[in-house]
């Protein structure tokens, strides 16, 4: 769904992938809870349009399926030693927008991921 941050200000909005900050006027595409886009439009700071929002189960469901790849990539690095270039752009299909810059880093947002019950 295509989210604008209608605000005069920065605002966050929760998200599968979880948290993301929109700047004012930006607008990106996300997904986004069913439960989630009621409160956010309530807020008036946002306004959405396009594909509905997924239910809580779906989004349950992305968030253990980009788990199950995180812990699929460590394993392919550790087994590996992957090139950093090729890491990093699975990586940021997994990760998104807030993929790291960095190998350890990457690996510990990958960790974090994975590792969530």
């Amino acid at each position: 769904m295509k989210v604008t941050n209608t605000s005069e200000g920065p605002r966050g909005i929760n998200t599968a992938a979880g948290p993301v900050l929109l700047e004012p006027g930006e607008t990106r595409d996300l997904d986004v809870s069913a439960a989630e886009a009621k409160i956010a439009r309530a807020t008036g700071w946002f306004e959405m349009a396009g594909a509905a929002a997924t239910t809580p189960k779906q989004a349950a469901g992305a968030e253990d399926d980009a788990g199950k790849k995180a812990a699929d990539l460590l394993a392919k690095e550790k087994a590996g030693g992957m090139h950093f270039k090729t890491f990093e752009a699975e990586a940021k299909d997994i990760l998104g927008d807030a993929t790291p810059s960095t190998k350890d880093e990457i690996v510990k947002a990958l960790e974090g991921l994975a590792t969530k019950p």
